[in-house]
């Protein structure tokens, strides 16, 4: 089960007139059972493809014929571990002109056109790396696609995954691609929102039924007496079901978009405290960027199905499943179930990913301008960062030798205890 949602707002707000240029985000959370290696590569923007497998028995070598370097570099997430394929097939990322892919379950339904049959075949493990090593935008992508054929494994046979894809860009178009029926179903769409099964077109259908819904409340909780707070969202489903997920992630995610442009009203908010000279962002404000990235991970924890450990199953273990020897009876049960494995962040504007495990809550970022795709080392010695399991890496800032005293009563912040950011106490 996974989410993915998109928000935008003023790149500066509080300009007079409106400063019509946007910063879009878009967010998505990856929901599994069990334990998948997973770890964020960055690829050169001299790629060859198909990558070449590392274990010369690789299963689905030659799924891929098409070849292609690709123009453009990329960060994204995979699988890491060596359980059935040695190459990263991406499910998320963001390449340097500010496009996006991310893959999510949708099952049942998913048929992909059969491999070995259709001209310039590419595996639908390969299809987000094509995507996000050729274009810069969704019309260009659209216009691709019917070069190419999508291929995969029938349902029910080895390396078949039930896989949908949306495709975000800097202009914050998006297209959702799904495979029905042995064929592509293309929908385009502004919002970037999905999640999983039904298919994309009943959701967008479903949604509508909550066009009573309203993020725009009477009063707020310092001024009404009550809960007058949220009361138009009476009836907004808090579910894990992805048709739930799907409308909290639409109507939730129009609230910031309802904020005016010229900043009134915004927390942080420019100009709020008055300096000398007036400060566009005042010290230890949110610029838009900070605001964007924080508020696209809030909603999309907010909209995700499965915190770690609250949707379980319990199953019995049988010796053909834990490998005891077969005179050997189930002895024991193991619970476990779906939860969110990581929650990426993708700023289409500023070429930015970041990236949050199940169990680190430091969000960690990628600045793509940063780096020099053109230079980075080719596959298989590209540079990579585990995600799960973290390894060694921070999963939280240890600020208690940072505490100070407070300094006197007077005016301002220095009557108050603070704390001082800096490099240490980062464990």
């Amino acid at each position: 089960m996974c989410t993915t949602l998109m928000i935008s707002v003023p790149s500066n707000p509080g300009q007079s007139p409106p400063d019509t240029a946007k910063t879009y985000v878009s967010a998505r959370a990856l929901e599994m059972p069990g334990l998948i290696e997973q770890s964020v590569y960055v690829m050169p923007s001299n790629q060859s493809w198909p990558l070449q497998a590392v274990h010369p028995a690789e299963a689905a070598k030659g799924w891929t014929t098409l070849q292609w370097t690709n123009p453009y570099g990329f960060v994204g997430i995979a699988p890491s571990g060596s359980a059935w394929t040695s190459l990263p097939t991406f499910n998320d990322g963001i390449n340097t002109e500010g496009l996006s892919v991310g893959a999510l379950w949708l099952a049942p339904g998913t048929e992909y056109p059969p491999i070995g049959t259709q001209k310039n075949q590419v595996s639908y493990l390969d299809f987000p790396a094509w995507i996000l090593g050729n274009f810069a935008s969704v019309e260009d992508f659209l216009a691709a696609l019917q070069t190419i054929s999508v291929v995969g494994p029938a349902p029910g046979t080895r390396f078949y995954v039930p896989l949908h894809y949306i495709v975000t860009d800097s202009t914050g178009q998006s297209a959702v691609i799904e495979f029905i029926g042995g064929k592509p179903n293309v929908y385009r769409c502004t919002n970037g929102v999905m999640t999983n099964w039904p298919t994309y077109d009943w959701q967008i259908t479903n949604v509508k039924n909550y066009f009573n819904l309203t993020l725009v409340g009477s009063e707020t909780s310092t001024t009404g007496a009550g809960n007058p707070v949220g009361g138009g969202l009476v009836g907004l489903p808090g579910d894990s079901l992805s048709a739930s997920r799907f409308v909290r992630a639409t109507i939730l995610s129009q609230g910031i978009s309802q904020l005016p442009a010229d900043g009134t009203g915004w927390l942080p908010a420019p100009g709020i405290f008055a300096t000398t000279p007036p400060s566009k962002n005042p010290p230890g404000f949110a610029g838009s960027e900070q605001t964007a990235v924080t508020v696209a991970l809030q909603l999309t924890q907010i909209c995700m199905g499965t915190p770690y450990g609250m949707l379980l199953q319990t199953v019995a273990n049988s010796p053909a499943t834990t490998g005891i020897p077969a005179t050997t009876p189930p002895s024991y049960t193991t619970t476990y179930g779906d939860y969110t494995m990581w929650t990426s962040v993708r700023d289409h504007t500023n070429r930015k990913y970041y990236f949050m495990s199940a169990f680190s809550g430091i969000l960690t970022m990628i600045d793509l301008s940063s780096l020099n795709f053109a230079t980075t080392p080719a596959y298989p010695n590209n540079a990579s960062i585990a995600v799960l399991p973290q390894g060694d890496a921070p999963w939280r800032v240890d600020a208690t030798k940072l505490l100070t005293p407070a300094t006197s009563l007077g005016s301002g912040s220095a009557a108050q205890r603070r704390l001082r950011p800096g490099p240490a106490g980062i464990e």
